[in-house]
């Protein structure tokens, strides 16, 4: 085998124009998705973006080169059929968000509040009459964040997956099955860490089938792999990725082909990040000044009122000697010269 046969070439889906058009593609959807969440998916649809969020900051009006539009955060939303351990099946939403930067959690919140309250229909039978019936039901949440940041530094995991338990506080046991009350009103998430890709080891997932084929998918983020310091582009392992993969691995290959303006689109991306390091760096910047400033006013309040304290402590140390003079028979005119106290200010004393 030639050695320019031993790697794949692919542009990089970190950037938000190459990884939509891969997950535009429902097949490569579904294996990205179901090996994320490690559950079987039947059957996926994307959601319409009919509330797709704008850039937050207006300082720098960057556009989208392809359709003139202000360039979007990104997230994406499908509706899936999964089937579950039990043979059944249940439709679930799968809410899936990509950032580059930590300080859009507030983004986050505010979007997964949105889907959280999605409904579907079902049919039931009324166990009084055998009638069929429709009845609205919440659907399963599925948040999924890929960030090409950190947000812990404790086990520095590839993926951070949260479980809620459901424990009798009195009785100390968990409840072992569905809660139609509770289940609806909880969700777990799944948190990739692009960067702890560098941290995971062979042994980590060596003996675990589902840990095997996630790492094997995350390596198509590796950022580690940027050709010749290119950013635009990772080139990776052929050999890493099994016949499973083909089909992400084919899509990304053809993104560069099917979009020509792609390169100017991941260009604009750069500009939009770069734009929020600047913002951040001059919030930073302006955040030192004002803290220099308010220790500065501190510091000074501090000096006041040490010398307000020290003043108060001198005349108080006059006074005292001022009483012990007078005491002492010495005349008022006198005791006013050695203490500097005027005669009506000593015979309050």
């Amino acid at each position: 085998m030639a050695a320019d046969d031993e790697y794949i070439i692919i542009p990089n889906p970190i950037y938000d124009v190459v990884f939509r058009y891969l997950m535009e593609d429902e097949e490569s959807a579904k294996i990205i998705l179901s090996t994320l969440i490690n559950e079987k998916i039947i059957s996926i649809k994307p959601e319409p973006q009919s509330k797709t969020e704008k850039k937050e900051s207006s300082a720098i009006p960057l556009k989208d080169p392809k359709t003139s539009d202000d360039i979007r955060l990104f997230h994406l939303d499908f509706s899936a059929k999964i089937e579950l351990p039990n043979g059944k099946e249940e439709l679930v939403m799968i809410e899936l968000q990509k950032a580059s930067k930590p300080n859009e959690i507030f983004r986050f919140k505010r979007y997964i509040s949105k889907n959280f309250q999605k409904k579907q229909t079902q049919e039931i039978v009324d166990p009084g009459t055998q009638a069929i019936k429709e009845i609205e039901s919440p659907i399963r949440l599925v948040p999924i964040f890929i960030l090409n940041f950190r947000i812990e530094n404790e086990i520095n995991d590839l993926l951070i997956r949260t479980k809620h338990d459901k424990v009798g506080v009195f009785k100390n046991k968990n409840l072992q099955r569905h809660n139609e009350f509770i289940d609806n009103l909880i969700y777990d998430i799944w948190v990739v860490q692009v960067p702890n890709l560098q941290s995971i080891k062979e042994e980590d997932y060596a003996n675990d089938e589902y840990k095997k084929r996630l790492y094997t998918l995350l390596r198509i983020f590796d950022q580690a792999s940027r050709e010749d310091k290119n950013e635009h582009r990772l080139r990776l392992t052929r050999k890493v990725f099994p016949d499973y993969f083909d089909r992400v691995i084919q899509r990304l290959q053809a993104a560069a082909s099917e979009n020509p303006d792609m390169e100017e689109q991941m260009y604009a991306e750069d500009e939009y990040i770069k734009a929020l390091i600047d913002r951040d760096n001059s919030i930073a910047f302006l955040t030192g000044i004002v803290e220099e400033k308010e220790k500065a006013l501190e510091e000074n309040k501090k000096a006041l009122e040490e010398k307000d304290k020290a003043l108060e402590e001198k005349n108080r140390l006059i006074q005292e000697l001022a009483g012990t003079l007078l005491s002492a028979g010495l005349p008022i005119v006198e005791v006013s010269k050695k203490t500097g106290l005027s005669t009506e200010e000593l015979e309050r004393l």
